[in-house]
């Protein structure tokens, strides 16, 4: 959108005003009026992300919907076009559905590290096997070479680092017993590439190869991360309470 940032606002209210206000309200399950899809140090939401990526602003990201408490919480309800992938998952801290992680076309939104980014498959036609997943039902686009590997090619891009370079990660299933899926509690002594984890999230024993690039490893502010990821479940948290006291008061 270039220096001028009115284009991504004009985008915003475009996907409210298609939902509609008072719709956008109800998906975000909060009788609280100061409930804001823009969280503070203008990190926005995760009811924002849902809006953009499936036209409901659903605080979360898993299939379907779950009960808490006698509450119902409100995931992802249909397929969708766009996927998504988070660090956070790799931490345990949220569970994408396999509706987010495997969507229409081969492209997911990436929240690692306080901001988002994309991966993304092209030329699909050149891919000389398309294999059917019967457990996700999703359409899975993948090379199956000679001896019987399979590897996918995804791209990565980062408008926030200013990246002007192609990186291109080819994601195999060579060595299955590479890697368990799950990493360390503790960031601090990780070195595993964050977009890596975030790609076995949805591939647990993936071997990703960064094909010459330097690897993005990035740079950790877990008080960044913290306040990124609590100002949501301190609304949701708000909200869940306000609406135990509005049903008590029924």
């Amino acid at each position: 959108l270039g220096d001028d940032t009115q284009g991504l606002a004009c985008f915003l209210y475009s996907a409210i005003l298609s939902r509609g206000p008072s719709n956008v309200h109800k998906d975000m399950e909060s009788f609280d009026a100061n409930v804001k899809l823009m969280g503070q140090h203008n990190y926005c939401s995760q009811e924002m992300v849902n809006l953009l990526l499936v036209g409901k602003a659903v605080p979360h990201v898993f299939d379907g919907t779950k009960e808490l408490d006698g509450l119902t919480l409100n995931g992802i309800s249909c397929s969708t076009e766009i996927g998504f992938f988070s660090l956070f998952e790799h931490y345990r801290s949220i569970e994408v559905g396999s509706l987010l992680k495997n969507p229409k076309y081969p492209v997911w939104v990436v929240c690692s590290e306080s901001h988002f980014s994309v991966f993304f498959s092209a030329n699909l036609d050149a891919l000389e096997v398309i294999v059917y997943d019967t457990i996700t039902a999703s359409l899975l686009s993948i090379w199956q070479n000679s001896e019987g590997s399979k590897e996918i090619d995804l791209y990565y891009y980062d408008e926030l680092a200013k990246q002007d370079e192609t990186i291109r990660l080819s994601v195999s299933w060579k060595n299955s017993n590479s890697h368990c899926g799950k990493g360390p509690m503790d960031p601090s002594i990780d070195l595993t590439p964050p977009l890596e984890h975030c790609i076995r999230t949805k591939w647990p024993q993936a071997v990703v190869d960064w094909n010459g690039s330097d690897p993005v490893r990035g740079h950790l502010d877990l008080r960044k991360m913290l306040i990124f990821i609590s100002d949501s479940l301190i609304s949701k948290a708000s909200a869940h309470v306000i609406r135990h006291r509005t049903l008590l008061g029924s």
